[in-house]
């Protein structure tokens, strides 16, 4: 598969798109944190829609940063949608600043896949880890060891 070109008109149509999400998003998380535990289903389901169609956008560009960034600003709203997490202005905050660094990556996208997104992601992965139980917050900080054997490893004739 071919690298996308992302001067091609598609590319744009899904940047401009990207924008029309992003400029109400400010409004409705302010939206969503005033009403606190009594979510907003429209709300909360109108930011989550524009972090998924971001999200899913970014995969098919191959635009790794935006997609990784908004599959974690979905996971969070998620959690808001579901009610297993309430938007404080803590929360909140953090998926304003995430969305924020999403606006900067969308307007630089030809170097997004360059930038350093890890304390965006740090920050919302800790958000949804804290709802979690105990017993399954440490499944997500162990590293596994994993063995490869030669002869598991299917190498295409060309690169042999």
């Amino acid at each position: 598969m071919s690298e996308p070109n992302l001067d091609d008109e598609l590319v744009q149509d899904y940047l401009a798109e990207c924008r029309e999400h992003l400029a109400t998003i400010e409004t409705d998380l302010l939206a969503i944190e005033q009403s606190g535990a009594e979510i907003d289903e429209h709300l909360v389901n109108r930011v989550f829609r524009a972090a998924h169609s971001i999200k899913g956008g970014a995969g098919f560009f191959d635009l790794v940063k935006i997609r990784e960034l908004g599959h974690k600003t979905e996971n969070a709203l998620d959690l808001i949608r579901s009610r297993e997490l309430v938007p404080t202005p803590e929360v909140v905050s953090i998926l304003l600043l995430a969305f924020d660094k999403l606006r900067d990556l969308i307007a630089d996208h030809r170097a997004s896949n360059q930038a350093d997104i890890g304390e965006f992601v740090s920050a919302l992965t800790t958000l949804a880890t804290g709802n979690l139980p105990e017993d399954e917050k440490v499944s997500l900080s162990e590293r596994v060891a994993v063995e490869i054997r030669d002869e598991d490893i299917d190498v295409p004739p060309f690169l042999r």
